[in-house]
């Protein structure tokens, strides 16, 4: 390892990682909630020490495209993979220069959207939403599976602006719409908040105003695209709804650094979290478990099929990556069947039989509980030596 490397890891080891008052929500970073993401300072230091303007970083767990986005504006080439697809619609959008039709675009929609609304709340109250909403059901026009988590109010309102999005007939403008979109559904559900599984409240409040509340996360993603448009950099971004068990359309030895953050076992209920946005949007949620890492968590066999899939993933990683790169891991450790993994261990371990050099470990959540019920995380500095 040269001078210039060590005096690297020397500083990273010196900085603060608790960032306990970090702004986390700068630019993009907004955009829409995602479960167990990582604050975007993390790979912004490591991509940053380990990789140098036009090079290429992957992130093959890309979740909500925190990589991707840091990647972006400090002039870096990326490639974003995830085998779920809402993953891959936020961190397209995220990731994305908005221009000035596609806001004029926007903001047209927005302008014959509340006449619509206005138009369905005057009629609604004139036959009751009760009987409107009943209309939609009897004629499958609903995913049956919402009736519960939302009043028929709010079903409605919802129904008439994912319709009227699905019309738009610019791609980027759609997607942007829809992440939009997706942002705001648990928040108007009858779900009780505070737990990564969707829970029923049986006394939810009453929710109103739900064009008014995608008006304002609209306006705001607006707000937050113009500005990283201004900061990104002319680098490229590749988001790719695929598996991170094979990555064999990426050539070997040709990615400058890996950066990514795996999904934590079956600590974190991902699918469960994400239902009401894979059911609005159209996802299977049964492809989704079945393919996620760590997914199917009530199986015996969920640590074993973890750590099988993580080596798989592993050798993937080795391959595509550059000799004498580097390839940085967040990863924190589950409690699961009451007892707590080690993932940092387990992960270094394996890296290390594959042929990774383990460089640095990095601890935070040591003084400050960042992770929940994980009160650490780790992030591992390998090289592919």
């Amino acid at each position: 390892m040269s001078r210039l490397e060590l005096r690297k890891i020397q500083l990273l080891c010196t900085l603060d990682w608790e960032l306990v008052s970090a702004n986390t929500e700068y630019y993009t970073h907004s955009y829409h909630p995602y479960s167990s993401k990582y604050v975007p300072q993390i790979p912004n230091r490591i991509i940053s020490a380990f990789s140098k303007k036009n090079e290429l970083v992957l992130d093959n767990f890309v979740g909500s495209g925190t990589t991707l986005v840091e990647s972006k504006l400090l002039g870096r080439n990326s490639i974003g993979i995830d085998v779920n697809p809402l993953a891959c619609l936020i961190s397209r959008v995220k990731t994305s220069i908005i221009d000035f039709s596609t806001v004029e675009e926007i903001n047209r929609f927005l302008i014959t959207l509340r006449s619509d609304i206005l138009e369905l709340r005057k009629n609604t109250r004139l036959v009751g939403f009760e009987s409107a909403f009943s209309d939609l059901t009897l004629h499958g026009k609903l995913n049956s599976n919402l009736t519960k988590w939302y009043h028929p109010n709010v079903i409605y309102e919802l129904y008439l602006i994912i319709n009227k999005i699905n019309t738009v007939n610019d791609p980027y403008a759609k997607d942007f719409l829809l992440v939009a979109f997706s942002s705001l559904l648990r928040n108007v559900s009858n779900t009780k908040s505070g737990f990564g599984n969707l829970m029923i409240n049986k006394r939810p409040a009453p929710k109103g105003r739900i064009f008014e509340k995608f008006s304002l996360a609209t306006t705001r993603m607006l707000r937050n695209a113009k500005d990283f448009s201004i900061a990104a950099k002319n680098s490229d971004v590749t988001v790719l709804n695929r598996d991170s068990r094979n990555i064999s359309f990426i050539d070997d030895n040709s990615i400058d650094l890996i950066c990514t953050h795996p999904p934590y076992m079956a600590a974190v209920p991902y699918v469960e979290y994400q239902r009401l946005s894979l059911w609005w949007l159209g996802f299977s949620l049964i492809n989704l478990e079945k393919n996620l890492i760590g997914g199917r968590r009530s199986r015996p066999d969920t640590p074993q099929r973890y750590f099988q899939d993580m080596m798989t993933v592993l050798l993937e990683m080795k391959r595509v990556l550059r000799n004498k790169k580097y390839c940085c891991i967040t990863i924190g450790n589950p409690t699961y069947g009451g007892k707590m993994w080690e993932l940092n261990l387990l992960i270094k371990r394996c890296a290390v039989e594959m042929g990774f050099t383990f460089v640095k470990e990095i601890r935070r959540g040591k003084y400050h509980s960042t992770m929940g019920k994980m009160k650490e995380e780790f992030v591992l500095i390998l090289k592919n030596e």
